[in-house]
């Protein structure tokens, strides 16, 4: 071993070797050491040092000691593999994380997480070590409870851990956590549809658990508002998979959820979850249009309506949500099927456009975007007409509306008007609008319009989607066409070199 590594492996000898009120500065000592050593010496070097040692540091009621024992090792196991920490020291973790203190416990769970997220099926094959981590879902410490949540979930990825996770010891410790609070319940709710989004196998074994109809049961509780909002955005996370929306369709859930959004009315508390059950059925109408926008006709009606409106919990939501199902060729169609509701609601957000709040118009401009989205396979004429009405429905002066928009100072602004031009220039009636505008075709070339790292970036975007496409030069000609393709090879960041001449006379 070269001298530095010598050096570390004296002092880890060392700490087993000298009386304990001067571990604390060995441990400094061996902690200066370490963290100066490049990683790639520092692995070389683990097989010749005895960590048992430095995991006897931690047998301590000194927390100086024991807080630098701890960032130590997170130090020595980062450079070993998750296998290998398993292999070798599975008890000392268990003995780690059941320390009283919270720090210790965080500490020790960012190397679990590690560990989880690249090992889960090693993982899986320490039951005592995964019950240890369940038994931390109840801590109400935030760097404790929640990256425990994590490294279950990550263990769950494989299918022994899966079956390790739902064992009656861990079920134990899941119903101690649910006990304790709300928060703590919903955490377990969480792992639960974390895990059955997964795939369906998944799903069966978090229902033959039990936590999932738990969970269905808590949107049923009136006396809670804050509860049935928090179950309805995790089932609305479980209803964006087809596995998923088939539990909750075959279950009655959809069913109940849209009667409970239909009765709203009577409910004075109805503002807090409707944004809930709107993104929801968003979600479902992302994924299932035809069916949802059809069948589930309250739904429709609400999320119309409040584009209009000026409820700071429902606008902003019901702006989102049709520009989540216009996103998709499908949504499209069935949005065109609505008729007039459905083109009054583009009006109304062609209204806001110019004069809305910065807020709100940043998310018409991220609605707008996915309205007028569609990929080279979907630009049929039926699409590409209806895209095309939709923009020009939305404000007479639609496109300078955009580019006006995107010239503004504000980022927040800027970016998602330059987002909207780039999906527009992929089509060729937004290629025929921009080629129109006096000015646009000189401002797209103009590098010295964007100063920001993400302004340059999207403008190099809309110069690629103008570029790439295939009724570019038919449109524009053959030598704008050039001049952009230019552009595209220079790069993002390309700066024109300024050669200067020195002048008879200068000087």
């Amino acid at each position: 071993m070269a001298a530095p590594e010598v050096t570390i492996a004296a002092l880890v000898d060392r700490l087993a070797q000298i009386n304990l009120e001067n571990i604390t500065e060995a441990l400094e000592e061996l902690k200066i050491a370490i963290t100066a050593l490049p990683p790639s010496s520092l692995r070389t070097s683990l097989p010749h040092l005895s960590i048992g040692n430095v995991f006897q540091c931690l047998n301590t009621q000194n927390r100086t000691q024991q807080r630098l024992c701890g960032e130590v090792l997170n130090h020595l196991l980062s450079s070993l593999s998750a296998p290998a920490v398993l292999e070798h020291f599975n008890n000392q973790l268990v003995t780690w994380i059941k320390l009283p203190d919270d720090s210790m416990k965080a500490l020790c769970l960012s190397q679990l997480s590690r560990i989880s997220k690249d090992a889960p099926e090693d993982f899986s094959g320490h039951e005592d070590l995964v019950l240890a981590v369940v038994e931390q879902l109840s801590s109400d410490a935030l760097d404790v409870g929640p990256p425990a949540a994590t490294v279950i979930t990550n263990i769950g990825q494989d299918p022994n851990g899966l079956h390790v996770i739902f064992k009656e010891a861990m079920l134990r410790q899941f119903a101690t956590a649910m006990e304790k609070n709300s928060v703590t319940r919903f955490r377990v709710y969480q792992i639960a549809t974390d895990l059955s989004r997964q795939n369906s196998e998944a799903l069966t074994s978090c229902v033959e658990s039990g936590l999932l109809q738990q969970l269905v049961n808590e949107v049923a509780r009136d006396d809670d508002i804050l509860v049935q909002l928090n179950a309805i955005e995790l089932l609305s996370d479980l209803a964006m998979t087809q596995h998923g929306l088939q539990f909750l369709d075959q279950h009655g859930i959809v069913g109940k959820l849209e009667t409970m959004m239909a009765e709203l009315g009577q409910n004075p508390m109805a503002g807090l979850i409707l944004p809930g059950l709107i993104k929801f059925f968003g979600g479902l109408a992302k994924n299932h249009p035809k069916e949802v926008l059809f069948k589930f006709d309250h739904f429709v009606r609400l999320v119309l309506s409040n584009v209009g409106e000026n409820d700071p919990n429902l606008k902003p939501v019901s702006i989102d949500t049709v520009g989540l199902i216009a996103s998709t060729p499908e949504g499209k169609l069935a949005l065109e099927k609505l008729g007039n509701p459905w083109l009054e609601c583009v009006q109304t957000l062609g209204r806001i456009l110019k004069t809305g709040l910065s807020e709100i118009k940043t998310r018409v401009l991220q609605a707008m975007a996915n309205i007028c989205h569609l990929q080279a396979e979907h630009q049929t004429s039926e699409l590409l007409v209806l895209t095309e009405r939709w923009f020009v429905t939305s404000t007479p002066d639609a496109f300078t509306c955009v580019w006006s928009t995107a010239q503004q100072p504000f980022p927040d602004l800027r970016l998602p008007a330059l987002h909207v031009l780039q999906t527009v220039a992929a089509l060729p009636w937004g290629q025929k609008m921009m080629n129109a505008t006096p000015g646009f075709r000189e401002y797209v070339l103009d590098r010295s319009t964007e100063h920001s790292k993400e302004g340059k970036e999207s403008k190099y975007e809309l110069v690629c989607a103008l570029a790439n496409s295939p009724t570019a030069a038919e449109i524009f000609g053959q030598p704008y066409l050039v001049q952009l393709k230019e552009y595209v090879n220079q790069g993002a960041f390309f700066v024109m070199a300024q050669s200067e001449v020195a002048m008879e006379g200068d000087g």
